[in-house]
């Protein structure tokens, strides 16, 4: 009776285990978003860090940085390896308006006149070798991520 407790008893972390995995386990969220017309904020979004094209990125870049003309504070992010939504994974976090001083450097530079920065934080870091490509989503609304707004390759 003890071993049959015990079996159930692994199964059900085994469980969790794999279900916490197949989250990410740090935040994000594996799904393919095709839900609808793109999510157009109605203005420009341009991401400046990474720069996009840039290579020998930090694996770990702690931040996708954007500017835009006001702010998105309902706007998260989804990035793949792959330059494709099927697969993507979703930030929890949403943007968070910075100050031109926080962006890290190298960042490009705003084709946007008067930008506000707007930051999403990553919960963890990519694989070394990796091209990324990330989009952004309005996470209140049922629509297609706006992008890709660029990509970049990991040291």
């Amino acid at each position: 009776m003890l071993t049959l407790r015990y079996l159930f008893v692994g199964f059900g972390f085994a469980l969790c285990a794999l279900a916490f995995a197949a989250c990410g386990g740090s935040g994000t969220t594996v799904a393919t978003p095709t839900l609808g017309p793109t999510c157009s904020p109605g203005e420009t979004v341009q991401m400046v860090y990474p720069i996009p094209g840039a290579t020998g990125v930090p694996d770990n870049p702690q931040q996708f940085v954007f500017v835009v003309s006001t702010p998105l504070p309902t706007y998260n992010a989804y990035f793949n390896n792959a330059n494709t939504l099927d697969g993507a994974v979703a930030t929890f976090a949403t943007m968070n308006t910075i100050t031109p001083g926080q962006v890290p450097s190298p960042a490009a530079s705003p084709a946007i006149p008067n930008p506000v920065y707007q930051s999403i934080a990553l919960p963890r870091g990519f694989t070394s070798g990796q091209t990324i490509y990330v989009w952004v989503n309005d996470s209140t609304r049922n629509c297609t991520p706006l992008g890709p707004l660029g990509s970049f390759t990991t040291l």
